[in-house]
């Protein structure tokens, strides 16, 4: 299988690794409340060889490597991590979103258009 990144993926990647420090944080916890009640299912997330998820960790990684410090010192210990994280499981349902219910592709991409990145429609 080929580890390409789909450019649909690859432009979320790029809007999402360029939000608002505030946005990345309101992302992060508005998730961490939504896993806690149960709304969000984290097992929903489509696995992938390693090949592909080797490909879009780098260019997530990537993305949020410049900010690295920026977002390590808004919150030690977790707020690059948490970035690379949610951008990393968002790209993979946007990647695999025709594998997807619909209400698995709102509830793993919802966060992100709320804070002005677009994420295509599930059907496209």
């Amino acid at each position: 299988m080929s580890s390409t990144i789909p450019p649909e993926v690859a432009a979320f990647v790029a809007a999402a690794s360029r939000l608002p420090l505030d946005s990345l944080q309101e992302i992060r916890h508005a998730t961490a409340v939504a896993v806690a009640a149960g709304s969000f299912d984290l097992t929903a997330v489509p696995k992938f060889d390693a090949a592909r998820f080797s490909a879009l960790q780098k260019l997530v990684r990537d993305a949020f490597h410049p900010r690295a410090e920026e977002l390590r010192a808004a919150r030690p210990g977790g707020g690059l991590t948490a970035a690379v994280s949610r951008t990393t499981m968002t790209a993979q349902a946007i990647w695999r979103r025709d594998r997807l219910a619909p209400e698995q592709y709102a509830m793993l991409t919802g966060a992100f258009p709320a804070h002005g990145v677009a994420v295509p429609e599930r059907d496209a």
